[in-house]
């Protein structure tokens, strides 16, 4: 017999795992495609409220960012109205990599994977069923 907190977290780590899979060839382990992903639709996020979305320390969200520094992805720039405050901003070089065809076949044929044998109907249920999840849960922490 299982437990659906074991089940959650199977299904959670093979996500990863096929996440990982799918965009190490376009040079991204999966901290720094989470990081990209959120400043793809929310560009120029203060460090903290990235770190807020992601749900990681300070310490392993700055080695994610320096990486993806060195390799161009995103600059840290420091606010207009505050300097010890720096937001993450992605490249063109960053951006291009997601825009590309390559980059979005290989994220449609996960996604495609992921809910493959599901009708449009238990697609849309399950994702609301998530959000369910996950509001229950936060009302534990208040979060």
């Amino acid at each position: 017999m299982s437990h659906p907190t074991l089940d959650f977290k199977r299904a959670y780590l093979a996500l990863r795992r096929a996440l990982e899979h799918t965009i190490r060839p376009f040079g991204f382990t999966g901290g720094q495609f989470d990081v990209v992903q959120v400043l793809m639709h929310d560009d120029g996020l203060e460090h903290r409220e990235l770190q807020r979305r992601l749900a990681v320390s300070s310490p392993t969200l700055t080695n994610v960012i320096d990486v993806l520094e060195r390799q161009d992805h995103v600059t840290r720039r420091a606010d207009g109205e505050d300097a010890r405050v720096k937001t993450i901003h992605l490249t063109d070089t960053a951006r291009n990599i997601c825009a590309s065809a390559a980059f979005c076949d290989a994220g449609d044929h996960l996604v495609a994977k992921m809910f493959d044998g599901f009708t449009d109907a238990e697609r849309g249920q399950f994702l609301r069923f998530l959000t369910r999840i996950e509001r229950n849960l936060d009302e534990i922490t208040g979060a």
